[in-house]
Order: structure tokens, then sequence, then C-alpha cells
């Protein structure tokens, strides 16, 4: 099998099974990370599946197509070597030329305008991402966010993270000058992280979770902020391996939040499966 993306020179005494590997997420996999990343958040997010359900296939291609030039920023997850996936050697692909290629990402087959997009969606979308990438965690330097034109993409994509960040910003304790990186290489942003369909229950978020905490310890970094609604990730970056220290800063209630629309009050998250989207943060201590 043809491997993807760059090699890693330690693994910090993380280990995992034989068949999977983690490696170093490269520009030329921009398209199948951003596909597998928006197919984690509109299909397999328990929060995002409900809230978009019967409309999943349009938005998460929607998303797709209009971050392309988000994923393209030298400075993101794609290009910038601070972001990680797990490599499963003993994939079994869907197509004789995906495997010949290494894998393929066919989301740009698909018409938005496809009356039936949406029958049996969750299976083609999924079929589409034919490469064996199986986990995944994104980064970038938080003093180096890159142009802000490809966040203003993402965050059209994406307008229901929009109240989330705001919310946290507002309701942040620490104080101002604190915790914020004054040059690169101090603080990490995590910007996504997903395990593939069929993969749960190995490890595999946790170990990947570790091993960014150890790199990037390593490479002088103090500590790592994420947005997280997922309890299991919750847990993992809130309980680091020592001497790190984890710790919510704030938390967004998804099924109380109101906001006024057409002058009326709303709860736009409260079909969320889960209750909360929390802002961590991890020391990476000495």
């Amino acid at each position: 099998m043809i491997p993807l993306g760059a090699p890693i020179s330690d693994t910090h005494g993380v280990e995992l099974p034989s068949r999977y590997e983690i490696r170093v997420v490269t520009a030329d996999l921009a398209d199948s990370i951003s596909a597998l990343s928006y197919y984690s958040h509109f299909f397999e997010s328990p929060t995002w599946s409900a809230i978009y359900e019967g409309r999943q296939a349009r938005e998460a291609l929607r998303a797709y197509h209009a971050c392309k030039p988000f994923y393209q920023l030298p400075e993101t997850s794609a290009k910038n070597g601070l972001s990680y996936f797990i490599w499963d050697k003993e994939f079994v692909f869907k197509r004789p030329e995906s495997a010949a290629k290494g894998g393929v990402c066919s989301w740009d087959d698909f018409d938005l305008d496809d009356p039936d997009l949406e029958v049996d969606a969750q299976r083609k979308l999924h079929d589409a991402l034919d490469f064996p990438i199986v986990g995944f965690g994104l980064s970038y330097d938080k003093f180096v966010p890159g142009d802000p034109k490809g966040w203003e993409a993402a965050s059209e994509a994406l307008p229901m993270n929009t109240p989330i960040d705001a919310f946290f910003k507002a309701h942040d304790p620490r104080p101002a000058g604190s915790w914020e990186p004054t040059a690169p290489g101090q603080v990490i942003e995590r910007v996504g992280s997903g395990t593939r369909e069929g993969y749960h229950g190995q490890g595999l978020m946790k170990a990947l979770a570790r091993f960014i905490m150890l790199e990037m310890k390593s490479r002088g970094y103090r500590a790592i902020q994420i947005n997280c609604g997922a309890p299991q990730v919750h847990h993992v970056w809130t309980n680091p391996p020592k001497p790190f220290r984890g710790s919510t800063v704030a938390a967004f209630a998804n099924w109380v939040f109101e906001t006024e629309e057409d002058g009326k009050k709303v709860r736009p998250y409260e079909k969320a499966g889960l209750g909360n989207f929390y802002l961590v943060w991890t020391e990476l201590l000495d």
C-alpha cells in the first residue's frame, strides 16, 4: 500500500496496534482530510447529526467545497506540519483505482442539485472516502492563524459554530493576557478531530491526543486549546498524562442556549444529542 502523508520520527512512547501508524497530514491530503472532517461533523457527531437531520449530505458537501481555500492556507492543518492522522495499513479499499493511488476522495463527483442526494446519503458519502485515514487531529499555531478570508469561508460554511465561539470568548474567566501567545511556538489551537466509522472503541482518539500533547511539548509549546463536545474527547483533554494539566475553561449548554430570531426567542441547539460544548485548556507543564 502506498503510504499517505509523512512519517513521524518519534511516537513519544505512544503505542498502537501494529496495523496502525501515526503520520503527518501533508498538502496532498487536503481534500481527503477536509471531507473526512465534515463527514465526521455532519454524520457522526450526536450534536450536528441531529440538528442537520435530513440535509446532512448537502450541508457536508457545501462545507467541503466552501472550505477548500481554508485548507490550502499554509498556516492551517493540511500544510502546517502540526496536524496528524492515523493510517490503517490493512485498510480494505472499495475500488482498485483507489488502492493504486493509496486512496481517493470522490466528494467532487457529487452533484449538490441531485434530488436524491439525501437518499442513503451516509453510505454514499462514506464510500467516497476510499482512503485509509481512520482518525485525525487537526491543529494550528494560535499566533499564526493565516489569512482571515480563509477563516471567513470556514465560518460561513459552519454558521452554527459562531455563537459557540462568541459564547466562549464572552465567558472565558481567564484574565486577558494571561494565556494568549505572544509569539509563534507557544499555543496550539485544535480545529478538528474524529475517528472514522467502524474504528471506534479501539483507543485511537486517546492515543492520537496523547501523541499530539507530547509532540507539541517536544517542540516547545506550552499549551493546547480545544473546543469539543464529545464526552470522551473532553475526558481525554482534561485528564492528560502527568505532569500535564487540563481544565474546562467554559461550557456551552446546547439545550438551554437562547437567541433571538425575528423578534422571537429560539433555542437553535435544542435538538443536539449532547448537552454541552466545552472549551478546554491543556497545559504542557514540565
